[in-house]
C-alpha cells in the first residue's frame, strides 16, 4: 500500500499539469505573430467575434478542416473573424502549409510556435485541430476538438445561435 502511494506521489510529481481553457473562461492572450512579423492580440479584437483554431501541417485533418471553415466564412463577414493559429516550430513550414490550402482572404493566419509559446501551455489543444469561439467580450463560448467532414455545417449553426444570443 505504502509503495502504492509512492509511485502515485511521484507520477503526480513527473507529470506537469496544464491549464485548458474551456467554455466560460475568459481568452488568454495569444502571444502570436502575423505573416510579416507583427503582433497579433486577441485584446485588440475587443467587442468582436473571434473564431480561431490550432493547427499545424503534421496534421492531415487540419488540411481539412481549414478549407470547410473558409468555405463558410463568408457567412459571417462583419460578424467573426477566422483565424489560423499555425503552431509549427519552423515557421516557413507553417507558411508553406496554409499557402498550400489556398485560403481566401477571410481566414487571417497567425504563427505561434508550439515550443516557444506561454499560450500554448493555456490553450493546451491535445487534439488537432482544436478551436475555439471568443465572444465580444472575451468570454469563450465555443471549444471544439478535432474535424470531421461536414462539420462545417454544424458549426455555421452553432455560431447563428451564439450570434442570435
Amino acid at each position: 500500500m505504502k509503495s502504492l502511494a509512492i509511485v502515485i506521489a511521484v507520477c503526480a510529481i513527473a507529470v506537469p499539469a496544464r491549464a485548458e481553457v474551456k467554455k466560460g473562461d475568459h481568452f488568454v492572450e495569444l502571444d502570436a505573430k502575423t505573416a510579416n512579423g507583427k503582433h497579433f492580440r486577441l485584446k485588440d479584437m475587443a467587442g468582436k467575434w473571434v473564431l480561431y483554431t490550432f493547427g499545424a501541417s503534421w496534421c492531415t485533418p487540419c488540411s481539412k478542416e481549414l478549407p470547410a471553415w473558409d468555405k463558410i466564412a463568408p457567412k459571417f463577414v462583419g460578424k467573426v473573424l477566422f483565424v489560423a493559429v499555425n503552431i509549427d516550430n519552423n515557421s516557413k513550414e507553417g507558411k508553406d502549409f496554409l499557402d498550400s490550402l489556398k485560403l481566401s482572404k477571410r481566414i487571417f493566419p497567425v504563427f505561434l510556435p508550439e515550443e516557444s509559446s506561454a499560450a500554448m501551455k493555456s490553450y493546451d489543444p491535445g487534439h488537432m485541430p482544436s478551436t475555439f469561439v471568443i465572444d465580444p467580450k472575451g468570454i469563450v463560448q465555443l471549444v471544439k476538438y478535432g474535424y470531421e467532414k461536414g462539420e462545417e455545417d454544424k458549426l455555421a449553426a452553432q455560431l447563428n445561435e451564439l450570434l442570435a444570443k
